[in-house]
């Protein structure tokens, strides 16, 4: 073998060796990118279920004041179609 073919055989070993190492840092990098992923989306459903706990009693809250509201108007067009008979 001559100059020029050991070069390139030490190239492509060198280069071998890079693509290996960055293949090795791109697991780990995913990896790391998984487990951030999986701890957001538990952020997110601790907050959808904290969300729906407090839409429950708001929702209940909500149907209370608009019955009120519904009688006290079903009672004050009660008194005026008494006043009218």
């Amino acid at each position: 073998m001559d100059l020029l073919q050991l070069a390139l055989v030490f190239l492509i070993i060198l280069l071998s060796i890079f693509l290996t190492i960055t293949g090795i840092q791109v697991f780990f990098i995913l990896h790391d990118l998984k487990k951030a992923l999986d701890r957001f989306n538990h952020i997110l459903q601790t907050g959808d279920e904290v969300a729906q706990a407090v839409e429950k009693p708001v929702s209940l809250a909500a149907n209370f004041i608009k019955n009120l509201a519904y009688k006290k108007h079903a009672a004050s067009t009660r008194r005026l179609f008494k006043k009218r008979a």
